[in-house]
């Protein structure tokens, strides 16, 4: 059976080990939720029995400052500062990109895979459960903008009268889902932000606990979560990951609108997780870790070191020297803690804006009491803040060689159960850059070679065709199988190629035309060709931002092979062919979207 697992709250939540997750409450008062969650990017890394997950949650509506959280973890967890940074990194460096131009149509080169020597975790505390009637207090601390409380022990009534007491306001329904995370042994997080801290302070937190079985803890999410919520998990580790309790879907490439760069890829992609029962994931991306660049985890330049004997009232200038605060009549940050960090340490007298304040201590020095100031201390929390998280993050980067990046979108009324992962040995990679060929002609040569090799016929409109309700969303929807490839439940393959080739031949015919050329390995009127050019899933680029217009899930639009197919795109050429002929013509149409 699998062990528990973490729960998301408000801002940040972390996943865990097996069957655990997450929903936000409220300080104080009656009524509804004053902050509903929106979306959240978990990255997971795991190894030597330790399971890590560096968790930034998005949220919408209401006062953040009165949100709160809590997590069930299956073991007394290690908190730490997470960065912000190295999220913003992972999900850039492999959201889908998709264009269309003319010429040859290449794919892109395939990532290698390598192997691994070590681990990157020292062992945390241990833990466990209790069976007190009460909860006890285990820890009680801060991680950067949030305090925090571990609780041991308990019932769901006992659980939900502490939160009471402390000033949360739990929802009605979280005593039955406490009930199920206690059965299973979980140790409670309560998160929340602390009375220094505002909405521009939050960041990513780091949950490491014992556990083997990465899970995104989506039962409390329910709680707090709107509908078609995003979810995005990234996993650093030696092998591809698929979801072991949710299906895996590919999508029909034909379905997305290519004239427009996939502008269509969230509608894609929800009615395609629905055609697999709502509890489904896209694979966006799949290969070498590498794709990300390390740069701007490099801390090289953030050395606590330069804060030893300076007077506090140049304290912001170092900053300015390190690129970490911008200043002139008032102060910007290139960091979110460091407004966090100058208010502990420098607080601004009662009536004076901090930024403000910041940008000329010494205007101040009359008023600004320095009682607060201790270097030592500032220093600790300098590393604390800025330069250890992303010391670490550089480090996850360099030991982990591959990366998988998960896509789903998820409503409160499908949060029944949390997914869970593992890695699956041997499944091809999937590029997160899709590029269609368009081939102009007189008359109806007016076609579309998509990355799976299916070729479209345009006609005399120029139009996207406009697919019949018996189109499929999905092209294949997979399920986990241990110690095996994915097994295909829904094939539909076929269906899929009978319309494409319905379509081209009613195209033709229109046209008075037999025409022929452009062919790219398949026949211009049949279908995507059995053996497939998106291996791994097809050309899966799932899971773009949907809230900028969504961007690639494309899993092949009817490409036969599956999970366990071993190739990439096969339209033939170069890929770095296929790259300069984007560049040299200006990346013709190719949009790329936020991850």
């Amino acid at each position: 059976m699998a062990a528990p697992a973490l729960v998301l709250f408000a801002h940040l939540m972390a996943p865990a080990t097996a069957a655990a997750c997450g929903g936000t409450f409220c300080d104080g008062g009656q009524g509804g939720m004053p902050v509903d969650q929106t979306g959240e990017t978990i990255v997971f890394a795991q190894g030597g029995g330790f399971v890590e997950a560096h968790v930034q949650i998005n949220y919408d509506g209401g006062d953040a400052s009165q949100f709160s959280w809590i997590v069930p973890v299956p073991a007394v967890p290690e908190i730490e500062v997470g960065s912000l940074d190295f999220i913003d990194q992972l999900r850039s460096a492999t959201v889908p990109s998709f264009g269309i131009t003319s010429g040859t149509n290449e794919c892109i080169a395939q990532p290698t895979e390598t192997g691994i020597s070590s681990g990157f975790i020292t062992d945390p505390d241990g833990g466990g459960v209790s069976v007190d009637p009460d909860p006890e207090v285990v820890e009680l601390s801060t991680a950067g903008a949030f305090e925090y409380v571990i609780l041991q022990g308990g019932t769901s009534t006992t659980m939900m009268q502490w939160l009471e007491d402390n000033g949360y306001a739990p929802s009605p329904i979280a005593p039955a889902i406490f009930d199920a995370y206690i059965d299973e042994g979980s140790v409670f997080v309560a998160f929340r932000l602390n009375h220094l801290a505002g909405i521009e302070d939050l960041h990513p937190v780091v949950i490491r606990y014992a556990g083997t079985e990465p899970c995104i803890p989506l039962r409390l999410t329910a709680v707090a979560a709107r509908d078609d919520m995003d979810i995005r998990a990234l996993f650093l580790g030696e092998e591809r990951v698929l979801p072991t309790n949710y299906r895996h879907v590919r999508l029909n490439q034909l379905r997305l609108q290519w004239l427009q760069s996939a502008s269509n890829y969230a509608t894609v992609v929800s009615r395609a997780l629905d055609e697999a029962g709502g509890r489904a994931f896209v694979t966006e991306y799949a290969g070498d870790s590498d794709i990300v660049d390390p740069t701007p985890l490099d801390a090289t330049g953030f050395d606590a070191t330069d804060f030893e004997g300076v007077d506090p009232l140049s304290v912001v200038a170092v900053l300015q020297q390190q690129g970490l605060v911008q200043c002139t009549d008032s102060c910007g940050y290139t960091h979110e803690l460091v407004p966090l960090l100058l208010r502990e340490f420098l607080p601004a007298p009662d009536g004076i804006d901090p930024d403000v304040l910041y940008a000329c201590l010494s205007c101040y020095e009359d008023v600004l009491s320095l009682d607060a100031w201790d270097e030592d201390a500032f220093i600790a929390r300098y590393r604390e803040y800025i330069s250890d998280p992303m010391d670490h993050a550089a480090d996850l980067l360099q030991t982990w060689p591959y990366l998988t990046r998960l896509y789903t979108r998820m409503s409160p009324s499908e949060m029944a159960f949390d997914p869970m992962f593992a890695e699956v040995p041997g499944l091809s990679v999937v590029p997160n850059i899709w590029g269609a060929q368009r081939n102009t002609d007189p008359c109806c040569e007016d076609r579309v070679v998509l990355p799976d090799g299916a070729t479209v016929r345009l006609g005399a409109t120029g139009a996207w065709p406009g697919w019949s309700n018996d189109m499929p969303y999905a092209a294949v929807v997979q399920q986990y199988q241990p110690d095996a490839p994915p097994a295909n439940e829904v094939d539909n393959l076929s269906t899929i190629n009978g319309e494409l080739a319905a379509h081209n031949a009613a195209v033709r015919s229109d046209c008075g035309g037999t025409g022929t050329g452009g062919d790219t390995g398949a026949d211009p009127d049949s279908g995507p060709s059995s053996s497939g050019s998106g291996g791994s899933g097809g050309p899966t680029a799932s899971g773009g931002d949907t809230t900028s217009g969504g961007a690639g899930s494309t899993s092949s639009s009817g490409n036969a092979g599956g999970l366990d197919d071993d190739g990439g795109c096969r339209t033939g050429g170069r890929a770095s062919d296929w790259l300069a002929l984007l560049v040299g013509l200006g990346l013709a149409g190719l949009r790329r979207r936020r991850g």
